[in-house]
């Protein structure tokens, strides 16, 4: 049996990561000037692709299936981001272009 580790990814206004079945997102939070989300995984567990999305407080915000995760204050306050996972099984969900 294998162990958890806590991992760290780095998000853009939209990202695919690669990251493993079953892993459990703890908190999105800033560091530094970069939009984070920390995970509980099993690195031994297969990859799977999962999809988020970016968007400033005022910005609209897509009519699709998302589950919100999290807010990060960057540039002191001054820009604050909410982070969502675009839901699977939404077959016509795609990245916002």
């Amino acid at each position: 049996m294998s162990q958890k580790i806590v991992w760290k990814f780095v998000l853009d206004l939209q990202a695919e990561l690669e990251m493993p079945v079953g892993a459990q997102i703890l908190s999105v939070r800033e560091q530094g000037q970069d939009v984070c989300l920390w995970a509980l995984v099993d690195p031994d567990a297969p990859k799977m692709k999962r999809r988020f999305l970016m968007f400033g407080t005022g910005y609209p915000i897509p009519d699709m299936p998302l589950q919100f995760l999290g807010t990060a204050h960057l540039h002191g306050g001054a820009l604050v981001c909410h982070v969502f996972e675009i839901v699977e099984g939404d077959a016509g969900s795609a990245l916002v272009h």
